[in-house]
């Protein structure tokens, strides 16, 4: 990207032109080749005439996009006139939009914003807003579920004792491999009102047989996720807003386990013993990075986002980071509203095992819940209250789909497919991670690839279940390995 000033000498009015090797946008867009000096080839090379004033600075920034091997661009101008012909900008006409040789990767307050600028153009988001009947988290004090229905073993069938092979047929839903890989853009199955209703009254059923909680009545039902365990019986996530005798409204979210089901017989429920989400647990987002400066400020800023949205302070960003020279990470992190964070530089080489083991080893608390991440990502802002509800100490470990966009792909415009084949963004509570093992640093100390699937073998091997959702609005920016490694062969 070029962002300069042109500076005029003389009032005229102006053509301009792109003679591009490749792709090309300035005002219009080239899609092919010219040879040097070859600038009539195609009309949208050609700008329309654009009145230029003396002694008048106009901005302008070029675009140009490449793969790879060398390339080269030219802009002209011309006087917009039948004799008139084009002669390339030369440097006494040009100047720097910033002088930027003195700032570092990082600093990128100057730089203008477009509409592709995802975060800036965002309408504020007030800080903590609790809206009436706040569907971001459930409230700790929303305790009219405790103790409503009787306690059942849970012991799923679906749970390995032995590995032999892993295959995402073991840990997905009811989706085989060959439908998730031919049919990459297609969400989450949706599940029939006949089948989510009868459990949602069968819940408000039991509600209603308490005088306590007999005044309550349903509002809407926000969300009804099964696990579905053959023969045996479901898992179903409840999540109920609900309104009190007195017009207070309350969000229910809870486990629930229905034994064999048959459509003519009322729909009786247990919770599943030991089986209960913590609304309250800290959840640590941890991201190991070198040298890639402008990332690591959108993904600071990506956790401002989801902080001043929900006033969630139970949430911990935790930076490793392998002495970044194009950024001070520490002076931009207590720039940022965030409720806390650690950081930590390690030496050598990048590692994203070594760095997300360095942060896992910082948190204290093992009963708060780890989120191994990468750099590169667009996350909702009910990220954190998605983590929690779908990992369950000593049972359950959450690894929601990200949805990777194409190349040139935005949040705003979002085009790609969901990630079905990778395990590497996966919540799982300190507890359950040390029981396993932490990260392979032996075995992928530098290499890129396949230290998820070795973690989710371990995790599968140690009896714990893998909840995988298709996330809304969770995107992995496109973006190429070069640099990322020292090591060229990873790339």
């Amino acid at each position: 990207i070029c962002n300069k000033y042109i500076y005029i000498k003389k009032t005229a009015p102006a053509l301009f032109v792109c003679r591009p090797h490749s792709v090309l946008h300035f005002g219009t867009t080239g899609n092919e080749w010219t040879a040097p000096g070859e600038y009539w080839k195609f009309a949208s090379q050609i700008s329309k005439p654009v009145l230029l004033v003396k002694d008048m600075k106009y901005f302008f920034e070029i675009l140009l996009k490449q793969n790879s091997g060398m390339d080269h661009l030219e802009i002209a101008w011309s006087l917009n006139r039948d004799n008139g012909t084009f002669s390339v900008i030369t440097s006494e006409f040009l100047s720097l939009y910033e002088d930027e040789s003195s700032l570092q990767m990082g600093d990128i307050d100057h730089i203008p914003q477009t509409k592709a600028s995802y975060d800036r153009l965002l309408e504020p988001i007030p800080l903590s807003p609790h809206p009436e009947g706040d569907l971001i988290r459930e409230d700790p004090r929303d305790h009219i579920y405790k103790h409503l229905f009787p306690e059942c073993h849970y012991n799923p069938t679906f749970l390995i004792s032995r590995v032999y092979d892993v295959k995402p047929l073991n840990v997905a839903s009811k989706q085989t491999a060959i439908v998730a890989n031919s049919c990459r853009t297609a969400g989450n199955i949706v599940m029939s009102q006949s089948r989510a209703m009868p459990i949602v009254r069968a819940f408000l059923n039991a509600l209603h047989s308490r005088e306590e909680t007999r005044g309550y009545s349903l509002l809407r039902v926000v969300n009804v996720v099964r696990r579905e365990d053959k023969d045996v019986g479901n898992r179903y996530l409840v999540e109920l807003e609900l309104v009190g005798p007195q017009g207070q409204k309350a969000l229910v979210s809870h486990y629930v386990y229905a034994l064999a089901e048959d459509s003519e017989k009322q729909t009786i429920l247990c919770s599943p013993k030991a089986f209960s989400w913590n609304p309250s647990a800290t959840v640590h987002i941890i991201v190991a990075v070198k040298n890639q400066a402008r990332w690591i400020i959108q993904f600071i800023r990506e956790m401002e986002k989801v902080y001043r949205a929900t006033g969630d302070k139970n949430f911990n960003v935790i930076i490793i980071d392998y002495n970044s020279s194009d950024i001070d990470i520490q002076k931009r992190l207590k720039k940022a509203t965030l409720p806390s964070y650690k950081f930590k530089k390690m030496d050598g080489n990048f590692q994203r095992t070594g760095g997300l083991q360095a942060g896992i080893d910082l948190v204290e608390d093992e009963h708060s819940i780890l989120f191994l991440c990468d750099l590169h990502l667009y996350y909702p802002v009910n990220i954190i209250t998605s983590i929690r509800k779908h990992c369950v100490e000593g049972k359950m470990v959450y690894a929601p789909v990200v949805m990777r966009l194409d190349c040139g792909a935005s949040p705003r415009a979002p085009a790609g497919f969901w990630e079905v084949l990778g395990y590497g963004l996966m919540g799982i509570y300190k507890s359950d991670m040390d029981r396993i093992g932490g990260m392979n640093t032996r075995e992928f100390k530098d290499k890129w690839g396949g230290e998820d699937w070795e973690l989710l073998d371990r995790v599968l091997g140690n009896g714990l279940e893998v909840e995988r959702l298709r996330l809304r609005n969770f995107f992995h920016h496109f973006h190429s390995k070069r640099g990322m490694w020292e090591n060229n062969n990873q790339g």
